[in-house]
């Protein structure tokens, strides 16, 4: 490359009294040689990575198990990304769990001649929608539920492992374990059995060993539910036990063995 005589003297005054540098237009041949298309023959598209993604994505519900109505939709593309010639690979991974409602990364590693080049990250919103029972005004703590209640609707499931009720049969003897607003999914784990004992309650104690049951008098000493373990006194020997509510009028104690 030939310079003027009077410009290479400029740039010289100027790097001796105000430190600046002259740089100068490297060639070519300093990047590799050619053009870009001749340095990056090979190219995949932003709508290829899209594609890489969402099908990996449904994959991973797949074998989840998730087979509800989905959408999964692109909150953060990646540009086309160009690469040298050789044999190009791109490994798809979801890195962590598929969180609904959230954005989930998904993570494109391009290879190239089996050796790593670089690597893509897009975002997706997943929602994952099913058609539940929700409260149709506020349901207060141990309120007994009917079908008055309750009413099915379509709602964005929030975590995959939330156990929704769908039929009014699934919520019969159970009760909210705490307030619940209006709209509100019921699902296993809001509700709760019934409370059938209040303390001072006349109970069948009920005992069965080896096949053989035995029965007396007893009284409630607690509140209980169906399934919850209880106080429960032995009205002829004032033995106080602990024994399973069965029903309003019968706790188990003692062994099933």
């Amino acid at each position: 490359m030939k310079l003027n005589r009077g410009v290479l003297a400029i740039c010289i005054l100027l790097s001796v009294w105000g430190g600046f540098f002259c740089l100068f237009p490297a060639s070519a041949s300093a990047y590799g040689g050619g053009t870009q298309a001749e340095r990056f023959p090979q190219t995949v598209t932003a709508a290829q990575f899209a594609a890489y993604a969402q099908e990996k994505l449904e994959q991973e519900l797949a074998a989840r198990g998730e087979a509800r109505r989905h959408t999964l939709t692109l909150t953060r593309a990646v540009a086309a990304m160009h690469a040298p010639a050789g044999a190009l690979i791109c490994e798809v991974e979801v890195p962590g769990v598929i969180r609904y409602g959230r954005l989930t990364p998904v993570h494109v590693r391009v290879y190239v001649n089996g050796k790593f080049y670089r690597r893509a990250i897009l975002y997706y919103r997943v929602e994952v929608y099913d058609t539940v029972l929700t409260a149709v005004h506020d349901l207060r703590p141990d309120q007994k539920i009917g079908a008055d209640d309750v009413r099915q609707a379509d709602i964005a499931v929030e975590d995959a492992g939330t156990v929704y009720l769908k039929e009014l049969a699934e919520v019969a003897g159970r009760v909210p374990a705490r307030f619940l607003k209006t709209g509100t999914p019921l699902s296993a784990d809001v509700l709760q059995a019934a409370r059938v004992l209040e303390a001072g309650d006349p109970v069948t104690l009920v005992t069965r060993y080896h096949g053989i049951e035995v029965k007396a008098e007893g009284v409630a000493l607690q509140r209980g539910r169906i399934g919850e373990r209880i106080r429960v006194r032995n009205a002829r020997s004032a033995k106080v036990l602990m024994g399973t509510v069965l029903d309003a009028h019968t706790v188990q104690v003692g062994s099933d063995d």
